[in-house]
């Protein structure tokens, strides 16, 4: 058998050799020079090489070519197979639409099979359950490794670099470790839910930075911790000549599989698709094949750790108990970190300087917004709205404290971040009057409505500890329809409410959510103030 390095055309022109018995013939046309490569091609088995495309993974693409390379047009079942690297979650896609569909598909993981089966209601065949396997790692500067109990415990890490999860299983990880963690107990995936907030929200800023390169370029410069295959950790040591560390915590790992399916359109190219596919399964687990992924990084299919110590060595797979819960998780992140445009409306009614605890209510809704704020990223466009009876003046409820505006967009001498920031602390000064809430909250669905932003969730926030007190506004029936019949299904605007101490009407103020989708919550104590924006940022998804 030839070593990993032969050229493509010494492993073909000796099996052509082999088999029409002409090794004198050989010797004589490989004295006489070029001659060579005309029994190449005439004295091949395969009188028609029929061409198909593999679709694979960024990470196993290069691997794949250098053992299509490798093995001959015979061993392929006289076919060749064209390797390109592309995202799985492109691919998904791709096929899902039927557009520019591959004939073979090596996605990162066997978890984009079964989405793209369920998105198309059609069943997918398996040439090969999985070729290799690879887990997910957590990776850091070798001296600077933390310990993480769980996968749970690694998602709270603030900073945590896990790239782009609508593009690959290797971002997904993390979540998914904290999923299988979980299993089926309702209170630990809230949890996750929860954690997910702000690392969607930094995504949202960064848009999600699928190749693990530029993570660890980031984490070799700046420090701290990002989520990554064993296979990436180590080739990235290999090319750069770093010395990283890498762990898991004791749980275990989520384990990429790279499973090869057939996405060949149903035909007559289809089932010669899938000999084409079981062939070069074949020759992936060949000794050849499987010296070539371990070269790579890459382990066998049956996960047993690398050899030479390499790598993060022996870890336990973890495995999603609740697939139902995972995928809804997934989604969640996915609608968490995309933009925000919301605008906050603020109660500054009498009522706010009741006490609450050991503080006012103003002051409690003052901190709550301020540790809100923090969770939105630069790329958030964000306003703010105070409001009591009276107080835009004549009629009007409501004063403009700050119009929408990008975070970090400059607004004079400081940014919107700060002009916030600013407006916020000055809401005791404006307490008094009476609640003026159905009026405030129409003309602020409709200001966000007209300014709606298609590539952000637009959203407003209401803060009140009342209900309303304007005998002039609008009724809660009117408001609610009008909310109805002027929502556009194409332009969503989502209200969520939070009431402010048990003496808000949970009742109403749920009944106003509901009406545009969103949902509703109460901060009964200071304690709760630091899920407030938390959980308000997660009703987007639903959950």
């Amino acid at each position: 058998m030839p070593g990993r390095h032969s050229a493509p055309s010494s492993t073909s022109s000796s099996r052509g050799m082999a088999t029409y018995g002409v090794v004198a013939v050989v010797l004589l046309l490989v004295v006489g020079g070029g001659a060579f490569f005309a029994l190449k091609a005439f004295g091949s088995a395969c009188s028609d090489t029929q061409s198909y495309s593999l679709a694979a993974d960024p990470a196993i693409a290069p691997v794949l070519q250098q053992i299509v390379d490798n093995t001959s047009a015979e061993d392929l079942g006289c076919a060749g197979v064209e390797v390109t690297a592309t995202e799985s979650g492109q691919v998904s896609a791709a096929v899902a639409k039927g557009d520019d569909v591959p004939s073979l598909w090596v996605p990162d993981s066997s978890l984009w099979i079964g989405k793209t089966v369920r998105s198309t209601a059609a069943l997918i065949d398996l040439a090969s359950q999985s070729v290799a396997g690879t887990p997910a790692v957590l990776a850091a500067r070798e001296d600077e490794v933390p310990f993480f109990d769980t996968w749970l415990t690694a998602l709270k890490l603030e900073g945590l670099r896990i790239g782009n999860p609508l593009a690959n299983t290797t971002s997904d990880a993390a979540i998914l470790g904290a999923v299988a963690e979980a299993g089926s107990d309702e209170t630990a995936l809230d949890s996750v839910g929860a954690a997910l907030v702000p690392i969607a929200q930094a995504q949202a800023a960064t848009r999600g930075e699928a190749d693990p390169t530029v993570r660890l370029d980031d984490l070799v410069a700046d420090g701290g911790v990002a989520v990554v295959s064993e296979q990436a950790f180590l080739a990235y040591q290999q090319e750069k000549n770093v010395e990283l560390g890498a762990t898991v915590p004791p749980t275990g790992t989520i384990f990429l599989n790279f499973p090869l399916a057939v996405t060949e359109p149903a035909g007559d190219r289809h089932e010669t698709a899938k000999s084409v596919g079981t062939a070069l399964a074949t020759a992936i687990e060949s000794e050849q094949g499987q010296q070539s992924l371990s070269d790579a990084g890459f382990r066998s299919a049956n996960t047993e750790p690398l050899d030479a110590e390499r790598g993060v060595g022996d870890v336990t797979p973890l495995t999603i108990a609740d697939q139902q819960a995972a995928e809804s998780t997934l989604k969640q992140y996915q609608v968490l970190a995309l933009p925000s445009r919301t605008l906050v409306m603020e109660d500054v009614s009498g009522s706010m300087n009741y006490s609450a605890g050991a503080n006012s209510r103003i002051a409690m809704t003052v901190q709550a917004s301020e540790t809100g704020s923090r969770l939105f990223p630069d790329n958030a466009s964000m306003g703010l709205w105070a409001f009591s009876i009276g107080l835009g003046g004549g009629d009007q409820d409501y004063r403009e404290l700050a119009s929408i505006r990008q975070m970090d967009e400059q607004v004079g001498d400081t940014t919107q971040r700060e002009v916030l920031l600013q407006q916020i602390r000055s809401l005791p000064s404006l307490v008094g009057g009476g609640t003026g809430l159905y009026d405030t909250t129409l003309a602020a669905f409709r200001t966000v409505q007209k300014g709606y932003d298609p590539d952000a969730v637009n959203s407003v926030i209401i803060l009140t500890d009342g209900t309303n007190e304007d005998p002039a506004s609008i009724s809660l029936d009117e408001l609610l329809s009008t909310l109805r019949a002027e929502q556009d299904p194409s332009k969503p605007v989502v209200i969520v409410t939070i009431g402010i101490t048990d003496d808000a009407d949970a009742g109403v103020l749920q009944q106003i959510s509901a009406a545009t989708g969103g949902t509703s919550f109460v901060a009964r104590n200071p304690a709760e103030i630091p899920n407030v924006f938390v959980n308000a940022l997660r009703s987007r998804s639903g959950r």
